[in-house]
């Protein structure tokens, strides 16, 4: 009888190792010259990727508990003799990542729902936004995606036991002092820290697997931000006071969420503190209830739950050192990516396709010239 696992995660070989030297090949000199590159430096282990710290900390859960809780599957459009490299350098670092599909060109997301997926990580956007669409199959229920965002350290390395600040905003964002809604592009992203310099050591227990998520838009569904921009400031304030006894509809990491959760509990007592989670949101009082209410509906315990109001979260991502940090607004993801793991949740209406919106309203605009002219 096959194992069950408690999560399943999908990750494609550029979102778990550093793949740019090699992509670069292929775009600028071609698929030939890549296959010469990658079998001229076969026993050259690749460097770790975004998604690599939360692989691997997510497999050693296993170890600790002693038992199969967690799967990793490697997926790829690679062929199987291109994806050589990439199986060695499993193999080098020891990852216990023994399932593997290679599509040989074949659109990946085709077969997460036979793996089971809880969370498709990725380095192609389009592919986070087939998964999260919702209009291409029911076969996605369910599967949180995220597209990895390239780590961009252009600051002093620093040694290994301290971290940097990440800056980052998000949500409806409340100005502390006044009580006024602002928007992301509003918020003053200085913070009084340097970022240049490093900080503290931070005293997580080793082995811990932390997962930071934002709000609107990632654990929640991006009806906030609707409001918002079809209703204006007042007309939020008053839609979550009137709704604040009603939970907010699920967002596209809610059901991986609770995933996260059931593998805490399966990870017994003793266990259960290596695995933390985090709500880091922009929201303020005006906002809270309603997402207390909606945990709380939900089932689902977030381990810490930080409401900023309007502030950086810059200073709560540098506490916690996540081993990755979900957001949908791609200029919190560009800020964050320099200093700690993140991927973007291309979702909702801040992630709007823009050739997609120009085609329907070409559309649009043709059936408008057709009515006219008949």
């Amino acid at each position: 009888m096959p194992p069950t696992f408690e999560l399943v995660v999908c990750i494609t070989s550029s979102a778990l190792f550093d793949c740019t030297e090699s992509r670069e090949i292929w775009k600028r000199d071609g698929f030939e010259a890549y296959k010469e590159h990658q079998c001229a430096n076969l026993m050259v282990p690749l460097q770790p990727g975004v998604g690599y710290p939360l692989v691997r900390s997510l497999l050693a859960l296993n170890e600790a508990a002693k038992k199969q809780l967690v799967e990793v599957v490697l997926i790829s459009r690679k062929d199987s003799d291109s994806g050589e490299r990439v199986r060695q350098s499993i193999y080098h670092d020891k990852l216990p990542i023994t399932r593997m599909s290679f599509t040989g060109g074949t659109d990946v997301t085709k077969y997460l729902s036979a793996w089971k997926c809880d969370l498709f990580l990725t380095a192609d956007e389009d592919q986070v936004r087939t998964v999260l669409s919702g209009t291409t199959s029911e076969a996605f229920t369910g599967i949180a995606a995220a597209l990895v965002c390239s780590i961009v350290n252009t600051t002093p390395s620093i040694p290994s036991n301290t971290m940097l600040v990440p800056e980052s905003s998000h949500d409806h964002q409340s100005n502390s002092n006044t009580g006024m809604m602002i928007l992301p592009s509003e918020v003053n992203t200085s913070t009084n820290s340097d970022l240049s310099a490093p900080l503290a050591s931070l005293s997580w227990p080793e082995g811990q697997v932390r997962i930071a998520f934002d709000g609107d838009g990632v654990l929640f569904s991006d009806q906030a931000e609707r409001v918002f921009k079809t209703e204006g400031l007042e007309g939020f304030f008053e839609f979550e006071r009137k709704h604040g006894h009603i939970a907010l509809p699920k967002g596209p990491m809610q059901a991986f969420a609770l995933k996260l959760q059931k593998l805490r509990q399966s990870l017994g007592e003793n266990h259960k503190w290596r695995v933390r989670t985090f709500l880091v949101t922009a929201r303020n009082d005006v906002g809270n209830i309603r997402v207390f209410h909606t945990l709380k509906e939900w089932g689902l315990e977030i381990d810490e739950t930080h409401f900023l109001g309007g502030l950086d979260k810059t200073p709560f991502l540098q506490s916690i050192n996540p081993a990755i940090f979900f957001d949908d607004s791609r200029e919190n993801i560009d800020r964050a990516k320099t200093y700690v793991p993140s991927a973007q949740v291309v979702y909702g209406i801040n992630n709007i396709d823009t050739n997609i919106l120009i085609r329907s309203i070409s559309i649009e605009g043709k059936n408008v010239q057709n009515e006219h002219s008949t």
